[in-house]
């Protein structure tokens, strides 16, 4: 083991992946300065992206190479090598692929969420504007008190009250522009038809209502279909069970042949 740092170089991987850290550091505060200066929670530029994977694969490359390179010099044989090897495989997809990703992966899953949870808000947005709360109201009592299922609508929520507070833009207009960044299609509607009420002072109920029946037909639509695929993959399951007792039952019926006529 201490023979690994005499090997010639061993000191040069070891500053590059000290450098290389401190790069994804660098990169991960300047993100977040970019956050902080918006206002928005945005997602990273292309060329920001590309600094991520070719970041994490130089950082990943030297890690997965130092385990290569004590399997070789402690000659380390049979299961233990392939454990080890398995091991720095594991660490360079890890850190060159799953953690670049983090940013979209997390955009991707929160984009889900909220298209679950937008008929719930605009149901709550309808009996607040039939109750004759303003806007600024009606969103700061929707993140009055935290939920986990509805956490992701009410940090959106949040974002806008934020921006309405630090930008003086109006509650629906900020709420707007926070779905825009989000990109939830279906929450982008809701926001740009509480927001075009909001300017011109008509009352937003009817296309609310006729967003909230939409949707909640896609969905019960779109839940049906992942029934469906579900009974096909038990379905599959099921004949792969059979087909597998079927094989055992033709097996030991031959094999009990060949047995009996030994005697």
């Amino acid at each position: 083991m201490i023979d690994i740092f005499i090997v010639p170089g061993i000191w040069t991987i070891f500053a590059s992946v000290a450098g290389v850290l401190i790069a994804v550091i660098g990169v991960a505060r300047l993100e977040h300065a970019r956050a902080l200066a918006s206002g928005l929670r945005t997602l990273p530029s292309r060329w920001s992206m590309t600094g991520r994977f070719v970041l994490g694969h130089l950082a990943a490359l030297p890690l997965a190479s130092a385990i290569i390179l004590f399997l070789v010099s402690a000659g380390i044989d049979g299961m233990p090598r392939l454990l080890l090897a398995t091991v720095a495989i594991a660490i360079y997809l890890y850190i060159g692929v799953i953690i670049p990703r983090q940013p979209v992966t997390a955009r991707q899953q929160e984009q889900k969420r909220l298209r679950r949870l937008t008929p719930s808000f605009v149901a709550y947005v309808r009996v607040a504007l039939a109750g004759y709360d303003p806007p600024p109201l009606l969103l700061e009592r929707y993140v009055m008190r935290p939920d986990d299922r509805y956490a992701p609508m009410q940090r959106v929520v949040a974002d806008a009250l934020h921006l309405m507070r630090d930008h003086g833009v109006l509650p629906f207009d900020a709420l707007r522009r926070v779905a825009r960044d989000r990109g939830c299609t279906e929450l982008i509607d809701v926001a740009e038809a509480l927001a075009q009420a909001e300017a011109e002072g008509s009352d937003p109920q009817t296309a609310l209502l006729a967003q909230e029946t939409t949707l909640n037909q896609v969905l019960h639509d779109e839940f049906r279909q992942m029934i469906e695929r579900r009974k096909l993959y038990l379905l599959a399951l099921a004949a792969l069970a059979v087909v597998s007792v079927l094989v055992q039952i033709i097996f030991v019926i031959v094999m009990g042949s060949g047995v009996m006529e030994r005697f």
